[in-house]
């Protein structure tokens, strides 16, 4: 009997060639990736709030805030019985409390939750560090931001994201934009554009929120110049 020798079909060559060459190429990639973080590292400084560059952000947020419901007492007219003058006066009188409270619940940012702070800090300190960096608002409010080297993947683990006070964050870089995707605890998604900029040094901090309290999504842009006016 005559053999036949076993010739491997072309996508076979193709599956034999990628096991082959991925080893050789694995280890420059890791060194490319490594690169691109350091590149990033220009984030890092000390940095306060220009406001004159920047959105006014209770312009922003006027008139759309849904407002607050608050409840007046009741049982005010006896059952049976038409309402006195007393009765009405009454009833206006808690009316009245009712629309103040809620027209300015409209005004209240403070009830925009965790995003608050990032619309609302002076300060912002950004240190660098292995995997990330930690960003401070007001000296007061720390943060830990670990960027995914794979970029805004989710996996089934979601060792990528970040959990604290403020909610589950997702951060990744957008060529020189760092992105940070958060689920605040109370429901909704804001989504925050870091980036740096030049002559002069600055950080450009675009804020969008959507909020179940909020009649649609705002945008807003905060820029922070760097502090007592020297150069990170």
């Amino acid at each position: 009997m005559r053999l036949i020798p076993f010739l491997p079909c072309p996508r076979t060559c193709a599956l034999l060639l990628s096991a082959t060459l991925t080893p050789l190429f694995a280890a420059p990639a890791a060194v490319a990736d490594g690169s691109a973080a350091a590149a990033h590292d220009d984030l890092e400084g000390h940095w306060r709030f220009d406001q004159e560059l920047s959105d006014d952000v209770e312009d922003a947020f006027d008139g759309k805030l849904k407002r607050s419901r608050y409840p007046v007492p009741g049982g005010l007219v006896r059952e049976g019985e038409r309402p006195n003058n007393q009765d009405i006066q009454q009833m206006n009188y808690w009316d009245a409390i009712r629309d103040s409270r809620e027209r300015r619940s409209q005004k209240d940012l403070s009830r925009l939750g965790t995003v608050y702070p990032l619309l609302t800090a002076t300060r912002l300190d950004v240190v660098a560090s292995a995997d990330g960096y930690t960003f401070t608002y007001d000296e007061l409010l720390p943060r830990r931001v670990r960027p995914n080297p794979a970029g805004r993947v989710y996996s089934a683990k979601g060792d990528e994201l970040v959990s604290d006070t403020l909610g589950y964050t997702l951060s990744y870089w957008e060529g020189d934009t760092l992105v940070l995707e958060t689920d605040p605890p109370d429901g909704g998604h804001y989504v925050e554009h870091v980036t740096r900029r030049d002559a002069p040094p600055r950080l450009e901090y675009r804020v969008k929120v959507d909020l179940i309290i909020l009649d649609e999504p705002i945008e807003v842009t905060r820029v922070f110049v760097a502090a007592d006016g020297a150069a990170p």
